[in-house]
């Protein structure tokens, strides 16, 4: 899919973008809101450590943009969020290569929609979503989609992936999936692990005990041989 790349959106100066204004190279697009009280800072603040481990360069093989999906907040907000994360980056950086926006309702929606991104309010003002990270091609393709804590191994072949314009598959969303056990939609995956899993193992062990038994018969000094 194609994010749609003439909708606007204000980034952290107060100044009106479109996406197809900021995105020209690779970049990494971080769904998150700003007054995230657990998942989002943490997402922002491991992003910036791989940021600083990563052997490509920011601004020649990619760029950065955290949106927020909280039409509510502002680009105040998305400021005092951006000077709270560049003081974990490397001197130097450029600021300007990392971009924090915000924007309309119909927007944000806009784009969440295109990435498969969703999320439910609570009560208290806060939001259960998913933590992700979307590459995405100059062209504005989505490429990849990097879960966890986002390692620079992981980030970096992601966006590589990004350079060449070729989609691939997330080896983590896959395992998470199989993994994550739900006795509703999953039940014959994991039990058909279990099986596989259970029988790797007898097979070793039956192996090493063949081998033990073959091994004492040879060094037996009584055996007879032909």
């Amino acid at each position: 899919a194609l994010l749609p790349l003439d909708i606007e959106f204000t980034d952290e100066n107060g100044s009106v973008v479109t996406l197809g204004d900021l995105i020209a190279i690779p970049t990494m697009l971080l769904p998150i809101y700003f007054y995230c009280p657990i998942s989002c800072p943490t997402n922002l603040a491991n992003l910036a450590l791989a940021i600083n481990r990563m052997q490509m360069n920011i601004g020649d093989d990619y760029q950065v943009i955290a949106l927020s999906f909280n039409h509510l907040e502002t680009p105040d907000n998305a400021r005092t969020a951006k000077n709270n994360y560049l003081k974990l980056l490397y001197d130097g950086f450029p600021e300007e290569q990392w971009r924090f926006l915000t924007g309309s309702k119909e927007n944000v929606t806009a784009v969440l929609d295109t990435i498969g991104f969703s999320f439910k309010p609570l009560e208290d003002g806060t939001f259960i979503h998913p933590s992700t990270l979307v590459t995405l091609t100059p062209e504005g393709k989505i490429i990849k989609y990097v879960y966890g804590t986002f390692i620079p191994g992981d980030v970096e072949l992601a966006l590589a992936e990004a350079a060449k314009g070729v989609p691939a598959t997330s080896i983590k969303r896959l395992l998470n999936y199989c993994f994550n056990y739900d006795p509703d939609t999953n039940k014959w995956f994991f039990q058909g692990v279990k099986i596989t899993v259970l029988s790797l193992f007898a097979g070793l062990i039956l192996f090493f005990l063949v081998r033990f038994v073959f091994r004492r018969d040879s060094d037996d000094p009584g055996s007879v041989s032909s």
